[in-house]
């Protein structure tokens, strides 16, 4: 089964394992979601994209390398929307290890839940807005991969080492924990890599 692996930055692939196919899109949400449609259309379409990156805690509690359950965007009106339309819209989505992102109003009990935004996040009291509404993490990237991805139909996993915590130290704390998390991260996707290989036909 093929693997996809998906990242805005190639300081964040910078330690993947020698022969996983690696897409770099760009920063932020439209060139994410552009770069890995074109992707996917271009073909061959893998059987799972993995989403790997750094993402800014807004808690003390999610530490290190995380895998998603649910994102949504942190910049986009979701209120007013529904006050417009008079009823509830999709949010989100859910994610799971064995099937396409599927559109979710809200994230599953459990799930740590990630908004992205085309902004880097380092404010603290724009951390405490977001957390508020039931959030763990921001990042720039994934929930336009989520939608690439959904639109394929194709199996996304995401994965954020945590580099940050989204406040006005964020971006010195970025720079110096890149290569940790990178590092982190390929060590990540190698022993899925590994576990695939295991557990595929043949």
């Amino acid at each position: 089964m093929t693997l996809l692996v998906v990242a805005a930055l190639t300081e964040e692939v910078a330690h993947m394992p020698a022969g996983v196919d690696v897409l770099v899109t760009g920063v932020g949400k439209a060139r994410a979601t552009a770069a890995l449609a074109r992707r996917l259309a271009d073909g061959p379409v893998p059987a799972l994209v993995v989403n790997v990156g750094t993402a800014g805690a807004l808690d003390d509690v999610v530490r290190g390398v995380v895998e998603i359950g649910y994102v949504t965007q942190h910049d986009f009106p979701y209120d007013a929307i529904e006050q417009l339309l008079g009823r509830d819209t999709f949010r989100g989505y859910a994610l799971s290890s064995d099937a396409p992102p599927a559109p979710a109003v809200a994230p599953s009990a459990g799930a740590t839940a990630l908004a992205t935004g085309d902004m880097f996040v380092a404010d603290a009291t724009v951390a405490r807005r977001i957390a508020a509404a039931g959030i763990h993490l921001v990042d720039m990237e994934a929930f336009g991969y989520a939608s690439a991805c959904a639109e394929f139909e194709v199996t996304f996993r995401c994965v954020k080492a945590v580099s940050d915590s989204a406040d006005e130290s964020a971006g010195m704390s970025w720079l110096d924990g890149i290569d940790d998390c990178a590092r982190a991260l390929g060590a990540w996707v190698a022993e899925l890599a590994e576990v695939r290989c295991h557990t595929s036909p043949g």
